[in-house]
């Protein structure tokens, strides 16, 4: 008989291959904290339900303690011929207090059961944490000087100028764009803080479990009620994913802006020399790698999104191996963009703009002609598409001298012969960019009164998203609390029953 923790209709052991080709303590190692978590709350319901004695879930529970003690000093290792982080802290409370002991450990549970469980608990972390960066990168977007209000970019469709901008306008467009990677996460959130703990292998079990204590302690908002659905769900992992997919597109459109104005060409932005490196033959050079970076490493969590939907989409219920092939690659997905949501706020911070760049290309790319038009329906009269008619026949003519809209005088000269003449000092005052920037007065539009709005009520949405960060930072941060201060006091002798009665009360904003 194999002496492995499942032997027990085993006559021989698996090889050292299927071994390596089948273990995940490389990638479990994220979940020590959630495991011995959810042993200590698992262990409480066990004792508080009389499904274990007393005096074994007290030792239990002792023995836990001392593995978190050793894992919060960086000194838990678990060993790789365990297979996985569940069979490691088992088989270390096994080895401290006998299998008559420690053996109980895992009454009315399985693998199943705890591996979502441990996923989810690490997941809500990492959600909270990205909400968290994405806050503090709209806050660098927001927190722009008065000045930039007026600081002129050239905007562009199809890659091509288009209409003046500010400076402003731009980042309180980024900021809006990572406002809803913030409330995706919030969605994936609440379909990720449910407890699948006691729905075991997939049937649940016999033993009279109290799965609401468990979600408490743990610090969910929900129990998860179905034992099938709720061992085989990966719905989560992929929303999640998604989440982390979108907002690395996010990011890298950003990114590649910065890289494209950064260029000679266009002139209009400047890395700091913090987020940028050199050449190795070219000594002028100067490369905005970490921008490059983000844009590449939205690669690793798209990856991600392919790999979770094809990982799930032929798996039936009940779980199978296919699904620990979830973790590695999500755990590269959320550290890319992890990673890249902190950097690019330090960028962000030391971007500096050349506006007088920006409004020399809008007054020689011809992106404030739609002001003629719109003048023209204005003050004159025309339907809008014989004003645009107008306008174009006028840069169309512009272009064949190789003039700009700063040649105001040609301007007058065409438009009289075109029978829709304007003065020159109005053509001058039409064609300004920052003008045209001020006067885009509608909701959302570039003018410093429309941009003001938008930027108070982007950083209301922070605001609130910020106050229910805090809360649930703070709901789960008391669950753990309250599990470990009860699991100490019984651990030390105290009655169970009344450790619990205790600290459950203290656990404000439980269960949905």
């Amino acid at each position: 008989m194999t002496d492995k923790l499942w032997g027990g209709r085993f006559d021989e052991d698996i090889t050292q291959d299927v071994l390596d080709y089948t273990l995940t303590v490389d990638v479990d190692v994220r979940l020590v904290f959630a495991d011995l978590w959810q042993d200590i709350a698992h262990v409480l319901m066990l004792g508080a339900g009389g499904i274990v004695p007393g005096e074994v879930a007290r030792a239990l529970l002792g023995s836990l303690l001392q593995l978190w003690e050793q894992n919060e000093r960086g000194e838990l290792r678990l060993r790789p011929e365990l297979e996985d982080v569940h069979f490691n802290i088992e088989q270390m409370v096994i080895e401290e207090l006998g299998r008559e002991i420690g053996g109980h450990l895992q009454t009315a549970r399985s693998r199943n059961d705890q591996v979502s469980t441990d996923t989810r608990m690490y997941l809500r972390r990492v959600q909270l944490d990205a909400v968290a960066a994405n806050l503090d990168l709209i806050g660098v977007l927001l927190a722009f000087p008065e000045e930039e209000l007026l600081a002129i970019l050239p905007g562009y469709t199809h890659s091509q100028a288009a209409q003046p901008i500010s400076v402003a306008f731009w980042k309180t467009a980024h900021a809006s764009m990572l406002l809803r990677d913030v409330r995706r996460l919030r969605d994936a959130f609440g379909r990720t803080d449910e407890s699948p703990l006691g729905a075991c292998a997939l049937a649940g079990t016999s033993f009279p479990l109290d799965r609401e204590l468990t979600a408490r302690l743990l610090g969910f908002g929900r129990v998860l009620s179905h034992a099938l659905d709720a061992t085989s769900a990966r719905d989560y992992l992929i929303e999640s994913a998604a989440a982390f997919a979108i907002g690395g597109n996010t990011l890298s459109r950003m990114a590649e802006e910065v890289v494209m104005w950064s260029g000679h060409e266009y002139s209009l932005v400047e890395v700091s020399d913090a987020y940028a490196t050199g050449s190795s033959i070219m000594p002028q050079k100067k490369n905005p790698v970490v921008a490059e970076l983000a844009r590449g490493r939205a690669g690793r969590t798209a990856g991600t999104l392919v790999q979770l939907l094809t990982m799930a989409k032929g798996v039936t219920l009940g779980y199978s191996c296919d699904l620990q092939e979830d973790k590695p690659y999500l755990w590269h997905a959320i550290d890319a963009y992890l990673s890249t949501l902190r950097i690019t706020a330090g960028q962000t911070r030391g971007l500096r703009f050349d506006s007088a760049r920006g409004e020399e290309l809008c007054w020689d790319n011809f992106s404030t002609a739609t002001e003629l038009a719109n003048h023209l329906v204005a003050e004159r009269g025309l339907a809008f598409r014989e004003a645009h008619h107008v306008s174009g026949a006028l840069v169309s003519a512009l272009l064949k001298r190789g003039a700009t809209l700063r040649d105001t005088a040609a301007g007058a000269e065409i438009l009289a012969g075109l029978g829709h003449p304007v003065a020159e000092p109005v053509l001058a005052r039409i064609f300004a960019p920052r003008n045209a920037v001020a006067g885009y007065v509608s909701p959302g539009g570039t003018s410093p009164a429309s941009v003001g709005a938008v930027r108070d009520e982007l950083n209301e949405a922070v605001a609130g998203h910020a106050a229910w960060l805090d809360e649930t930072r703070r709901r789960i941060g008391d669950a753990q609390a309250a599990a470990f201060d009860a699991a100490r006091e019984v651990a030390g002798g105290a009655d169970l029953g009344k450790a619990l009665d205790r600290i459950l009360p203290t656990l404000n904003g439980g269960l949905s």
